[in-house]
């Protein structure tokens, strides 16, 4: 499973877990043990779900990391306590008020290690000299453009303007299709969609190289073109940033493999 899935896993099991521990608090026709046993076995999936997580997240401590998986780790601790004591220890002793406020509380201590787990991943994943070689790679192959989008999209990542980093990513993923369709002699439509499949169709790209490719921008459109500036995050603007250099990374990869095979 990848770190998007378990991310999203942990959300949705959250949600559900909020909503069966509101309906044991506010309505007593949800208090029978079996719908009471359920909500409790959700609770403690979610625990173990974060605490596997914590496995692989303390792996990537480091000097540049380190304090960022600390502080993840002291949220995984309180995030235990409260569903150990607030929750369980509340609903074995019929305590439901108690034990619904404890899991809210759970809520924005899991948000909090969410982005810590983005930050951890961008800084972790793609550091400075990574960085360097795509976009040296980029001008060997004339995509200057690309590389202006990356360069700006970094500059507003340091000046904290997350939104415009996102578009900026966005537009350099676009920029890299359209790049390569150019150069071999195709005119790009001006529709990402109908851009990636043509790299797919003409053998480039794979389809899952595609699939993903796509996944990633409609990530990037959702929450950077789409979203409100307000509610995008340092988190996500790593995590987006991160993501960027990866895809395009492997369309290069994936181009740079079409050439050598062109040229037999």
């Amino acid at each position: 499973m990848s770190l998007e899935d378990q991310l999203s896993s942990i959300e949705n099991l959250y949600k559900i877990s909020y909503e069966m521990l509101s309906n044991i608090y506010n309505y007593t026709s949800y208090r029978t043990l079996d719908y009471i046993t359920h909500a409790i076995k959700n609770v403690l999936s979610l625990q173990r779900m974060i605490e596997l997580l914590c496995e692989d997240i303390k792996k990537l401590s480091d000097e540049k990391t380190k304090s960022y998986v600390d502080r993840f780790m002291e949220n995984v601790i309180k995030i235990q306590s409260f569903i150990r004591i607030g929750v369980c220890h509340n609903i074995d002793s019929d305590d439901f008020l108690n034990a619904f406020f404890s899991f809210k509380k759970v809520r924005s201590l899991m948000y909090q290690i969410i982005e810590d787990i983005k930050l951890i991943y961008a800084l972790k994943l793609y550091p400075i000299e990574e960085k360097m070689a795509l976009k040296s790679l980029l001008t060997d192959y004339g995509f200057l453009e690309v590389t202006k989008c990356l360069d700006e999209a970094e500059t507003n990542l340091a000046e904290k303007h997350y939104k415009d980093c996102i578009d900026r990513g966005r537009e350099a993923l676009e920029k890299t299709v359209t790049s390569i369709l150019t150069v071999e002699g195709k005119k790009p439509s001006g529709s990402f969609s109908t851009d990636i499949g043509s790299l797919s169709g003409v053998g480039i790209i794979d389809k899952e190289t595609k699939k993903l490719t796509e996944a990633t921008y409609s990530y990037f459109s959702e929450v950077g073109a789409h979203g409100r500036a307000g509610e995008v995050t340092a988190g996500d603007a790593h995590y987006s940033l991160k993501e960027v250099y990866m895809r395009i990374d492997i369309l290069l990869k994936k181009y740079s493999a079409y050439l050598s095979r062109k040229t037999r």
